[in-house]
């Protein structure tokens, strides 16, 4: 980030910013079609979670490819992929989405849960910090590790098996399981790599 206006934490807009909005704006149908339940709206609500998991990655494509990558935008983008995870994971819980994972996981699917949601409750909690902090002094936000791409495809794919209802019951809980495993690992990567953004 050699460009100062990557560095300022106004929000523009642009298209990769649009792209991410458009992410944040699918979680209220996402929730409705949950709620709203029947084969139909599962497959619906499934659709928009891919549509919010491809434009994860069109979002900072865009921005690389039109030369507007700003450090807004990549808190924006951060914060919109946190905001899509938890409200579904939990709404995915509470109409019972994982019960068909019951007895291939211990207290099925709180230990999946518990860990995801944490995680993307403690990136939030980073980035707020991170803004809260730059209001006074000078911080670098530490980039996210390359591992941290990796462990939103696997929740996401985890997610959207769920929510789609596809394959054997094991593979849902194999896929849960490594969300976990990538989960804890990036949660590792992002503590060692920018715990500053809390102690400094």
């Amino acid at each position: 980030m050699n460009n100062p206006a990557e560095h300022a934490l106004s929000l523009r807009l642009n298209i990769p910013n649009v792209v991410t909005a458009v992410r944040i704006v699918l979680v209220a149908p996402i929730i409705w079609l949950l709620c709203h339940g029947g084969t139909g709206a599962m497959l619906l609500a499934a659709i928009m979670l891919c549509i919010a998991w491809a434009t994860d990655g069109l979002d900072g494509f865009l921005a690389r490819r039109l030369g507007q990558s700003t450090l807004g935008g990549a808190l924006f983008d951060i914060t919109a992929d946190r905001l899509v995870m938890t409200p579904t994971v939990i709404l995915t819980i509470i109409i019972g989405l994982w019960s068909r994972t019951t007895g291939l996981m211990p207290f099925n699917p709180y230990p999946y849960a518990a860990i995801v949601i944490a995680g993307d409750l403690v990136v939030l909690a980073g980035v707020f910090s991170f803004i809260w902090k730059r209001r006074t002094r000078a911080i670098e936000f530490p980039a996210p590790p390359q591992i941290a791409r990796i462990t939103y495809s696997f929740q996401m794919l985890t997610l959207v098996v769920c929510v789609f209802g596809v394959g054997p019951d094991i593979l849902l809980a194999a896929l849960m399981y490594l969300t976990i495993i990538f989960t804890l690992l990036s949660f590792y990567y992002y503590l060692r790599k920018g715990s500053y953004v809390f102690t400094s």
